[in-house]
């Protein structure tokens, strides 16, 4: 109880900064739940790769997630009647592609990888990664939006965060067949 007090006391003065806290932990954990339990890493863990999910984590989503509750919240009002938080979550269903398709683009950038990788990851790969987020999103965002208060949300968020960052820095970090052997192609005309 003592540590709830100590971060809602927190997230009251620092919203953005606790936020990028807590998201940067949530990618560390979902990227360590990825690589160890769905690819079976084991000593073969990618450190950089964490790294890489805990940075966009930190310093992309969070701060953009944070932006976007608090603006739904001045567009709408912060009623949470269930029409009021349909509204709202329809807005945030709106930008999820961007906010997918932001997390992809920033990984390959940190990874240099080509451009033409990043447009065929993003071609291929973020139709799915999108279905899959609405499926996670749209139920938990309307229940957040409906009953949790906002400096609340981002934290309870990152609970289910966890099982959709292991999903996601699965999927961008793990290339579709066409992406694999057109970049084969790409390294073998160099």
């Amino acid at each position: 109880m003592r540590v709830l007090r100590w971060y809602s006391h927190h997230l009251k003065k620092h919203q953005f900064a606790m936020n990028m806290v807590t998201t940067g932990t949530v990618f560390f954990i979902g990227d360590m739940m990825s690589q160890q339990v769905i690819e079976k890493k084991g000593k073969e863990h990618e450190v950089e790769r964490t790294l890489r999910s805990v940075t966009v984590g930190s310093f992309y989503i969070a701060p953009f997630v944070t932006f976007l509750y608090n603006f739904v919240d001045k567009v709408f009002g912060k009623s949470q009647t269930p029409l009021n938080s349909l509204r709202k979550t329809g807005l945030i269903s709106l930008l999820s592609p961007v906010i997918s398709g932001g997390y992809v683009i920033c990984n390959n950038v940190l990874q240099n990888k080509p451009a033409d990788y990043t447009i065929n990851q993003i071609k291929y790969d973020l139709p799915t990664i999108v279905l899959v987020q609405y499926k996670i999103w749209i139920p938990t965002h309307f229940i957040l939006l409906t009953v949790v208060p906002l400096r609340h949300r981002m934290f309870l968020s990152n609970f289910v965060g966890v099982l959709w960052t292991c999903y996601l820095t699965h999927a961008s970090n793990t290339g579709t067949q066409e992406e694999e052997e057109e970049v084969q192609e790409m390294e073998c005309s160099e």
